[in-house]
């Protein structure tokens, strides 16, 4: 009628790539997969379109009126051929992928197969060997082989670090690593050991060293008696010296670690020589005035004197051995403890200070130059003083003198 909306609805033209070949065709049809079907391409469940450079999801595509970015004098039917909507359809194929004996057979779109094991989350390492190479092009039923490099831990030398082998053997990683055994290396475990998967291979760096050590030799103390020296008197008749000894050491060092010493050769280059100590043997006889008039010694010597009595000797009074000396007299004042090692046990002593004793007693921390001076119970007297000891006559047999005595305790000076 006159003055009606003439309303006009143009079809879509699509251009479509598909199956190695190009098909044009108009489509009023608003849902893309449905105008395919129209045209006769049939999708696969794994086959993926391409709306220009962008994959389209089918199931939410919708053919929608061209964008005309023409000159508006130009008919629009002829911008909307002039422009139709380019679809590219991309098919699935099967691709078979074996690793190590298993196989896994999957459709994919992918152009290359680096890009399809990645759709699939088929992890792919620098150090695996993929064939065909990761950017060959897929074809329909190709086949992908995979050899799976190993995960484990090298150590060289004591320096570790992780990486990924496709070596069978111990002895092949080293090759392939470029690492070379000395002489002496050795690997853990062996070069004909097969490689697993996180094993560790450790490389000893052996090597060994030899050197000469000197050993000092030490030169024994000799006492010797000189009978024209007086007792108690000593001098040094040679001070000796060290003897020396050298051995060659074979020293084995892994890693840097010192694992082991071997004494190859051993010789002696010095002797040693002994120090000679000349000690007195000469007795003489002398006298000393006393309180109670003069006696005859035949020996002084400088000692630590303590004193006690029965009650603080150690023993309870109910003990059947209260108050009882070594030699079975009755503690009282005149008895002396002594080590008998240096003063023989009935030796008359004289202690100025103290007086007239025997010794008639012994304690086990009365040793060397150290005696103990007894007294009554009612009397005791506390003594801790060095004093000049004197052995009365009559002389001990020779046999029975001790006549070097240790300077034990010593006194300080």
């Amino acid at each position: 009628p006159e003055g009606g909306t003439i309303r006009v609805q143009l079809a879509r033209r699509l251009l479509v790539v598909h199956d190695g070949q190009v098909s044009t065709f108009d489509t009023q049809v608003k849902d893309l997969r449905q105008a395919l079907k129209d045209a006769g391409v049939i999708l696969g469940q794994r086959d993926q379109v391409f709306l220009g450079m962008a994959k389209a999801p089918l199931h939410d595509v919708e053919i929608s009126a061209p964008v005309l970015p023409g000159d508006p004098s130009i008919p629009i039917l002829l911008q909307a051929l002039r422009y139709p909507l380019r679809v590219f359809v991309r098919r699935a194929v099967p691709l078979q992928v074996r690793e190590e004996g298993v196989n896994l057979v999957f459709f994919t779109t992918a152009r290359t197969v680096e890009r399809a094991l990645r759709e699939q989350g088929i992890p792919v390492y620098a150090q695996d060997r993929v064939y065909p190479g990761l950017d060959t092009r897929i074809v329909p039923g190709m086949q992908v082989f995979i050899e799976r490099s190993r995960a484990l831990t090298l150590e060289d030398g004591g320096r570790s670090f992780s990486l990924r082998t496709r070596a069978k053997t111990v002895a092949e990683l080293l090759s392939e690593r470029g690492l070379v055994l000395g002489e002496k290396d050795y690997v853990l475990p062996s070069l004909l050991a097969p490689i697993r998967e996180g094993m560790h291979v450790a490389i000893m760096r052996v090597y060994e060293e030899r050197y000469v050590e000197e050993i000092p030799i030490p030169f024994e103390t000799r006492w010797e008696p000189d009978p024209e020296m007086e007792i108690d008197q000593h001098r040094v008749a040679n001070w000796g010296h060290e003897g020396a000894r050298r051995r060659q050491v074979l020293v084995r060092f892994e890693n840097g670690r010192e694992i082991s010493r071997t004494v190859e050769a051993e010789w002696v280059v010095r002797e040693p020589a002994d120090r000679v100590i000349k000690y007195g043997t000469k007795i003489v006889i002398r006298e000393l005035e006393t309180p109670s008039g003069p006696v005859k010694y035949w020996r002084k010597l400088r000692m630590l004197a303590t004193s006690y009595n029965a009650p603080t000797a150690g023993k309870p009074f109910d003990h059947p051995f209260y108050g009882i000396t070594r030699i079975g007299w009755r503690a009282r004042k005149g008895i002396i403890a002594v080590d008998p090692r240096v003063i023989n046990l009935r030796q008359k002593m004289y202690v100025p200070g103290y007086g007239f004793g025997v010794a008639a007693d012994t304690g086990s921390a009365i040793k060397w130059r150290r005696i103990d001076l007894c007294f009554d119970d009612d009397n005791l007297e506390l003594w801790y003083r060095w004093v000049d000891v004197y052995l009365l006559l009559p002389v001990p047999d020779e046999k029975d003198i001790r006549w070097v005595i240790p300077n034990w305790p010593k006194e300080k000076g």
